[in-house]
This record gives C-alpha cells, structure tokens and sequence, in this order.
C-alpha cells in the first residue's frame, strides 16, 4: 500500500503548487490535500488539518512556508496526531517589525484599490533569478494568485500578521522532522532553518542549491527525492 502523504500550500497558494512534486514522487507515495486557502482564518485552518487527522492515523505532513508554521502549531497543539513533518521554507518565529509593518501597509492599500494581482517585481523576489522567466513556475504562481484574489490574499495577509514565535516550544517535538531550505530564499534565510534544527530533537536539515523560495515549483524533482529519501529512513 502506498504511503500516504499530507501537503499543506502557503500564502496565496493551492494544490497547483504541489503538482509537480506529486508527479515526480510516483506510485510509492498516495498525496493527500489540506486546501487551507479555504479557510479564512488560522483556527479555520488548524480545523482543516484536524479534520483530515480525525479521520485516520497520524499524519505524515509535508507543508510549504506559511502552511509550514500551521503544521508546527498543529503537531505541537495535537501530539499523536501527526507522524512526521517535513516543513519547506518555513519559518516557526513571529514576523520581524518590518515584516509586520508590510503587512499592515498592503491591508491599508488592499482595503482602499482593486487588487490587479502580484507586481512582477513582487514576484521576482520569490523565485531565484535562474527562473524568473520560467512558465513552469512563473505561469503557475501568477494562476494561483489570479485564481485565489484579493479575499484570500486579505484573510491570509490579517490572520497570520499577528502569529508568535513557536521556538519556545520546538522542543516538545517528538517526531521525524526535516527542514527545507534554500541558499537564496530571502524570506526564510538559512540562518532561520539552523535555528529551527537546533531546537528540534533529531531535526535533519536539506539546503536546496540554486533556489529561492518557491521550491516546489523551481526544484520538484530535487524535492521529492529528498522527501522519499526521509521516509525511506523512518
């Protein structure tokens, strides 16, 4: 029987993000999907994912930047329930007062102007300049954030402003982790992912080369391997 699998997206994504890994993992593994993009707010979210756990065993969560902090709080909030956790560009710390800052000038301006979708200048500072002119990851970023609009983008932008630092409690985890990062993310910065390791028991940690923050899109072969590789090992 295959190995189930649970994927969480982040901000402003949906399942479109992870369908290229899910090509590349094959037959062993069977992917399931948390559409957290659903929900509009954090408790709305941690609902979703507690919805998928009640109705079987522990999860095996793989979970992409904000969804990657929803998974830490659900695994540290629900112990038993989840198996193991992959977190890809995930940070667990609150957001620094310049990134709080920033959110609260885009809800002022989203409240007052239509939202015409990402600025490419936006855009180009999530994926490594190698890519920028990818339709593979370019063409599937922009879908998702026409396809989504403005009343996710608000609900995900005001409910995750105001997230706390879960380091405090990372090491209450008991479980296989791995944390993903890449060398030229600069929203999660490698720093952050060493951090993180250091305060999980057993925590491995995987640097994606050549790759800013949308690993899923830019490197999915890498990617998978590197996720079979971990559940090959637990």
């Amino acid at each position: 029987m295959a190995e189930i699998l649970t994927f969480l997206p982040g901000t402003m994504c949906d399942h479109r993000l992870w369908q290229p890994v899910w090509r590349a993992l094959g037959p062993r593994f069977s992917c399931d999907y948390v559409p957290i993009e659903s929900a509009r707010t954090r408790a709305g979210m941690l609902g979703l994912i507690q919805s998928v756990a009640a109705a079987g065993d522990p999860l095996h969560l793989v979970a992409f930047s904000m969804g990657g902090y929803l998974a830490l709080q659900y695994a540290l909030d629900n112990p038993g329930r989840v198996a193991s956790l992959i977190t890809v560009g995930s940070s667990a710390f609150g957001l620094t007062p310049q990134e709080a800052a920033e959110r609260v000038r885009a809800l002022e301006l989203l409240e007052k102007h239509d939202y015409r979708g990402m600025p490419t200048s936006r855009l180009n500072q999530f994926v490594h300049p190698s890519r920028q002119s990818d339709p593979d990851v370019v063409d599937v970023i922009r879908a998702m954030d026409r396809g989504l609009g403005k009343p996710v983008l608000v609900a995900q932008l005001r409910d995750t402003s105001t997230r706390t630092s879960l380091a405090p409690r990372l090491p209450e985890l008991d479980i296989p982790v791995m944390l993903i990062g890449a060398d030229s993310d600069p929203f999660v910065p490698w720093s952050a992912i060493e951090t993180m390791a250091s305060l999980i028991p057993g925590a491995r940690t995987v640097m994606a080369k050549n790759a800013g923050h949308m690993m899923p899109l830019e490197q999915p072969d890498w990617l998978a391997a590197r996720i079979a590789e971990f559940h090959a090992r637990i």
